[in-house]
C-alpha cells in the first residue's frame, strides 16, 4: 500500500500528539510545558508544521525553533529527556522513512540544541 501525503500529515499529527502526552506528564520536562504554553492547540498546530516541514520538505513552519527557547530554565538533561520521549512516540506513530528521519533529528536536536543552549545560557549569565 502507497502511502499518500495526507497519510504522513496524519501520522506527524498523531506522533506530535502522542508525544506532548507523555511529555505533559513527565516529571523533568512536564512543568516546563505546562509552565510555559498557554494555547495548545496553537502550540500542536506549529509543531504540527514543523515536522511536517522538516520530514516532508514542505513549507509549512516559517520560525526559527531555538530562541523560544533561551527564556526558559532547562539544562542538558531537559534536551536529553525529550529525545527519550520522542523516540518511542516516532517508533509508535510515524511509517518509515518518516521514523528514522524523525528519530536522527531527535537525536541531533537533543544533542546539538541542548549543547548550545547551554553555552548560549552560560553566557548570557555573565
Amino acid at each position: 500500500m502507497t502511502q499518500t501525503a495526507s497519510d504522513f500529515d496524519t501520522a506527524i499529527h498523531t506522533c506530535v500528539r502522542g508525544f506532548y502526552e507523555a511529555a505533559r506528564k513527565d516529571a523533568l520536562i512536564g512543568p516546563v510545558f505546562e509552565g510555559t504554553i498557554r494555547d495548545w492547540d496553537a502550540h500542536l498546530k506549529t509543531m504540527d508544521d514543523f515536522w511536517a516541514s522538516a520530514l516532508l520538505g514542505v513549507e509549512r513552519y516559517k520560525s526559527a525553533p531555538f530562541p523560544p527557547h533561551l527564556k526558559l530554565d532547562m539544562t542538558q538533561a531537559h534536551f536529553d529527556r525529550w529525545r527519550d520521549l520522542w523516540t518511542p512516540a516516532a517508533t509508535a506513530h510515524l511509517p518509515e522513512p518518516l521514523r528514522s528521519k524523525a528519530i536522527s533529528m531527535g537525536e541531533h536536536m537533543s544533542h546539538c540544541w541542548g549543547r548550545a543552549y547551554v553555552a548560549m545560557k552560560e553566557q548570557m549569565a555573565v
